[in-house]
């Protein structure tokens, strides 16, 4: 909805247990709306592009893009090539200090999911502000003093506890249903599915895409595979990725043909074991 409750501590929380849930579930119950912030769809859809574009792709120069568009940053830093280069390099130093990233194993592999310093990225964030006249609405500071709040209360009681692993299922949600149906959140989406340089859907990106969601979930990739596909925007994904798999086999398959070879297009056997070849399941 973008309202956003913006003096979470404590004293204004209960854990309020759901009426004939057996075994008992609890759910959060707010009190003292004195202090209530509304964030625009536009600002929410950027902040979700700009979450997936750092965490999934790294992609500092698609964040820079987002800030011009939500109109955060004067066109005039953005515009010259060496205030751009500066926010870009100092977005990296952010990124670097507020996401620690798991040990790699010896074939490359991640070992666990990357852990969001909420404290350094709020003091990082506040050094880039007056270098590069950010123009912050006051929501921003009101859902930034919440975040930490909420996040420090939840550490308190579960040390172990990854901002992320909430963040994700919220932020992937809504890039694939895109409900406002935001170009900024199609842009998105496309580039870390797709590839730069033939701008078909690339499996690896795919993949590694999914992989990272089902890490920071916590679920197994197939359940996460599945839950896209009860999106509208999943299933596009899906039949997109499907189309052009085959295009390409089909194109093999003549080129075979034409030079005198046996066709190796394999006979797909339903969507469910095409997916889970597809995607290494």
């Amino acid at each position: 909805t973008g309202v956003l409750h913006a003096d979470p501590h404590g004293g204004n929380l209960l854990k309020v247990e759901v009426p004939g849930s057996d075994p008992p579930r609890y759910r959060l119950a707010y009190l003292d709306f004195g202090i209530v912030s509304y964030v625009p769809s536009q600002v929410r859809d950027g902040l979700v592009c700009a979450m997936a574009s750092l965490v999934f792709a790294g992609d500092t120069a698609a964040v820079a893009d987002l800030f011009g568009e939500l109109q955060l940053i004067p066109e005039d830093v953005l515009n010259d090539p060496s205030e751009r280069a500066a926010l870009q390099a100092a977005m990296k130093l952010t990124l670097h200090e507020s996401l620690k990233y798991p040990d790699v194993n010896d074939d490359g592999s991640e070992t666990a999911v990357p852990v969001l310093l909420f404290d350094k990225l709020l003091d990082a964030l506040s050094r880039l502000v007056p270098r590069f006249r950010f123009d912050l609405p006051p929501y921003f500071i009101n859902n930034a003093r919440a975040l930490s709040t909420l996040e420090g209360i939840a550490r308190t009681l579960d040390p172990s506890f990854n901002v992320l692993s909430v963040m994700y299922p919220t932020a992937l949600n809504r890039m694939l249903q895109n409900p406002t149906k935001s170009p900024v959140v199609d842009e998105t989406l496309q580039s870390l599915i797709r590839s730069k340089d033939t701008g078909r859907i690339d499996r690896k990106k795919v993949s590694d895409l999914l992989r990272d969601s089902a890490l920071i979930s916590g679920h197994s990739k197939r359940k996460v595979i599945f839950d896209v596909l009860k999106t509208r925007g999943g299933r596009k994904l899906i039949r997109g990725a499907i189309r052009e798999e085959l295009d390409e086999r089909v194109v093999k398959a003549v080129f075979r043909r034409r030079k005198g070879t046996r066709s190796m297009m394999p006979r797909e056997r339903g969507k469910r074991r095409f997916l889970s070849r597809y995607f290494k399941l």
